[in-house]
């Protein structure tokens, strides 16, 4: 497993903004990965058509209540 280490000096007014920023953008790349993985598994799948579109319904159901949309 690769470790990515990386130091920033922040002023102290902006910490909390920052740390607000690094929340998001931190969520935004696992989601991101999340969706990559997915997408490498889904390319290699013998799915059906029709069993592809039922399970992409399901996730996007999914996200829809990870977001608070239903």
């Amino acid at each position: 497993m690769v470790e990515v280490k990386l130091k920033i000096e922040v002023p102290p007014a902006l910490e909390p903004k920052f740390e607000q920023a690094l929340e998001r953008v931190t969520k935004a790349f696992i989601e991101e990965l999340e969706f990559s993985v997915a997408r490498d598994i889904l390319s290699k799948s013998k799915l059906t058509e029709k069993q592809a579109r039922e399970f992409g319904e399901e996730v996007k159901i999914g996200i829809a209540k990870r977001h608070g949309l239903l």
